[in-house]
């Protein structure tokens, strides 16, 4: 009982914050603002319930139990990958707002578990998660002629490995790929069929559903075995 209400009152407050965040970003067209006026156009009105109902699921889900530290790590991982979410469906940005909270929760996570082999896990995933789909990114463009990747996605899912890991983020960018190629498919028949062009489908969606999918279930019990490899040579430069 004691965590239902500790669930519900985060619920509402992380709710708040999110509807503010949403209607300032569609008020400013998509364009930058400062916390000033986050704050000067901060209202309790704004707040959309059905956020509510969101966050109180993915708190039961996500957050196994109710101590400080997974609260700290959590509640703002899970506020992060939602407004990326939103944002990036509605109006095609992930808010480096989303990066910095995740990035927030990787330090918070460190310093509770600090130890050299974790540090070096984390900075290994903030580089393979950010570096990954920049070099991705490169090659699609010199070939296509197209923009691939957006730098929300790049600094999104670094902040991802900085939180879980190396490990963690390979999963996530494979989860990531596989399906956004299945919906992407789907799409581009749809698109056909109504006759739509130059549609776009972002990545930012794909990766905080893989993400929620790692938090569920550990990325190390989906492809365990393959990991051999990489923790050798890991342990070999701690």
């Amino acid at each position: 009982m004691q965590s239902i209400i500790i669930f519900i009152i985060l619920s509402i407050i992380v709710s708040i914050l999110m509807s503010n965040f949403i209607n300032l970003t569609a008020n400013k067209k998509c364009e930058n603002f400062n916390f000033k006026e986050y704050i000067d156009n901060f209202k309790l009105s704004h707040i959309d319930i059905k956020y509510i109902f969101i966050f109180f699921i993915l708190f039961e889900v996500v957050i196994k139990e109710e101590s400080l530290e997974s609260i700290l790590v959590l509640v703002p991982l899970c506020f992060s990958l939602i407004l990326a979410f939103i944002l990036d469906i509605k109006y095609m940005i992930i808010p480096d707002t989303s990066s910095i909270a995740i990035l927030f929760s990787g330090v918070v996570n460190l310093v509770f578990n600090f130890s050299k082999e974790n540090l070096v896990n984390n900075v290994f995933g903030l580089i393979i998660g950010g570096f990954t789909l920049f070099i991705i990114d490169f090659i699609f463009e010199k070939i296509t002629k197209s923009e691939g990747f957006g730098y929300g996605d790049m600094k999104l899912l670094g902040a991802i490995g900085f939180l879980f890991g190396y490990k963690s983020v390979i999963v996530i960018m494979i989860l990531s790929i596989i399906i956004s190629s299945i919906f992407g498919v789907i799409y581009l028949i749809i698109n056909k069929v109504k006759n739509i062009k130059d549609a776009y489908l972002p990545f930012g969606p794909f990766i905080v559903i893989s993400t929620f999918i790692i938090c569920i279930v550990p990325a190390t019990l989906l492809i365990e075995k393959y990991f051999a490899i990489v923790d050798n040579l890991v342990n070999k430069m701690i």
